[in-house]
């Protein structure tokens, strides 16, 4: 594998709320909004290809990746 393939990022799982929906700030409901609409209403399983390619997608033409 070469060093641009290599990724030290921690990878962490998230946990279960521990609160209700309205206990979440604003900016935590429009992510789960956002992963909502943009996988068609389900609440697919994470994983760090998904990870990678939700960053790849959110970082697209702000220069960065």
């Amino acid at each position: 594998m070469s060093g641009r393939d290599m990724d030290d990022t921690t990878f962490t799982l998230p946990t279960t709320p521990s609160g209700s929906w309205e206990e979440l700030t604003p900016n935590e409901r429009a992510w789960v909004e956002f992963i909502r609409i943009i996988s068609c209403g389900s609440d697919p399983r994470v994983t760090p290809a998904r990870m990678r390619a939700l960053r790849e997608a959110l970082d697209m033409g702000l220069g960065a990746g």
